[in-house]
Formats: structure tokens, C-alpha cells, sequence
């Protein structure tokens, strides 16, 4: 049963649940969620904040990663979202977005990926049909533009985002058990941990939903309880 969700403009703390791998300290507020979580790529620390819209279910960050040339454009992944008020199950589903200034045109990705997941199983009709949706209401309402004659987004990044990009987070994630090391936020994660069915979702949320205290914790600087694993090049 979902909780109620608080009031907007009061912050709740919350725990994120991302991929089935990564367990991170977060906040909501309205309709957005904010968390951050850490990597370590080419030899060096990296902390990244992602944002999930709940009322679209896609999640997006500014990558750090990101060449020079990209610093501040945004990768925005449609995701599957279980919310139990105090917990959050945030997971991929195929399908990205990399959005760059207004003057520039939005790239859409993995397209093929979705339509394998649809002709494999992996994805079921029903779950498939709502993605679609999703993804394109929020295609509509935040990035499609259609008779403007200035050159802007018509509502992105969303205000809540923007609100949230430099509030102070809690810094704490943690590695679940017997699960590989987080990529950076725009390589792709490996298929077996994107988007379970919806059978292997329920389960997940039956193991993994008790206080954070019952998982494994891995940390780069012991005692903070951040977490910081080698992970493999971006994929271009």
C-alpha cells in the first residue's frame, strides 16, 4: 500500500532504492525525489545527484562524466518507480534521453533496447504500454516545442529540480550485497538489472525494503558510508 505523499515545499527524508543495486539517503519534495550517490572512474571519486519525477516516472542528472563540452546537459532515463513512502524502488527502463541547451535538439537512445525487452518477455504488454506513455507526456510537457519562436524548453529542468540541485543531501549509499559496481550515470547499466518484470520487482521490494542498517555496507572512507567502486569506461 502507498503511503500519502507529504505536503510540497516540506522535504522528507526517504531511502532510494536504485537498479536493485545501489541504496542511497534521500530527500522528497512535491514530486521529485533527490539523491546522491558516488563512483570512482579513471581513478577518481565522483559524486553524482539524480532526480526522479514521479509524476512522469523518468529519472534524471546531470552527469559528471560528461566531456567538457557536455558539463550541464542532462541524461534523463524513463524508469519504473514503486513507491512505498519511506522507500523508493527506482528502476531503468531502456529507454534515455540526452537534452542539451534549447538551441540544441534533444537526442533520444535504446529505442531497440525497449522494443528486445518487448519481444523477449522481459517487458510485458501492460508495462510496456504505460512506459510509452509516460515518456511521451513527459516529452510533451517538457521538451516538445511547437509553434515557439524562441528557442527554449517549455518546462525543463523542472522548478523543483532546479530548487533541489544545491540543497545540502544526505551523503550516504551503500553497495547492495551481492550486486555488481554502479556505472556512471549515462553508460548503460547491464540488462539482467534493467527493469525487471514485474514478478522479479515485487520480489525485490519483499528482500530489500527494511531499514538500511540490514544491508551490507561498502565504503571508500570508512565510517562515512559512501560508497566508491571502479567502474569501466562510458560507452560512447
Amino acid at each position: 500500500m502507498t503511503e500519502p505523499t507529504p505536503p510540497r515545499g516540506q522535504p522528507q527524508p526517504l531511502t532510494v532504492l536504485r537498479d536493485r543495486r545501489i541504496q542511497s539517503a534521500g530527500i522528497r519534495r512535491g514530486d521529485v525525489v533527490a539523491y546522491d550517490w558516488g563512483f570512482e572512474h579513471d581513478g577518481r571519486h565522483h559524486v553524482q545527484r539524480s532526480f526522479v519525477l514521479l509524476d512522469h516516472g523518468v529519472q534524471i542528472n546531470q552527469p559528471v562524466t560528461f566531456p567538457a563540452e557536455q558539463q550541464g546537459w542532462w541524461y534523463c532515463d524513463l524508469v519504473t518507480v514503486t513507491d512505498h513512502g519511506h522507500v523508493l524502488h527506482v528502476d531503468d527502463m531502456w529507454i534515455d534521453a540526452i537534452v542539451g541547451p534549447p538551441d540544441h535538439p534533444y537526442r533520444i537512445l535504446d529505442l531497440d533496447d525497449y522494443a528486445e525487452a518487448m519481444t523477449t518477455g522481459t517487458l510485458n504488454p501492460t508495462d510496456a504500454a504505460d512506459g510509452l506513455i509516460r515518456w511521451q507526456h513527459f516529452l510533451d510537457q517538457r521538451l516538445n516545442r511547437r509553434h515557439d519562436t524562441t528557442r527554449r524548453w517549455p518546462d525543463f529542468p523542472p522548478a523543483d529540480v532546479t530548487a533541489l540541485m544545491t540543497v545540502e543531501l544526505p551523503q550516504q549509499w551503500t553497495l547492495l550485497p551481492d550486486r555488481p559496481n554502479p556505472p556512471p550515470p549515462h553508460t548503460r547499466a547491464p540488462k539482467a538489472f534493467r527493469n525487471p518484470p514485474t514478478e522479479a520487482r515485487q520480489e525485490s521490494a519483499r528482500e530489500s525494503a527494511g531499514p538500511p542498517a540490514e544491508h551490507e555496507q561498502r565504503s571508500g572512507d570508512p565510517g562515512t558510508g559512501n560508497l566508491f567502486t571502479e567502474v569501466e569506461p562510458p560507452k560512447a
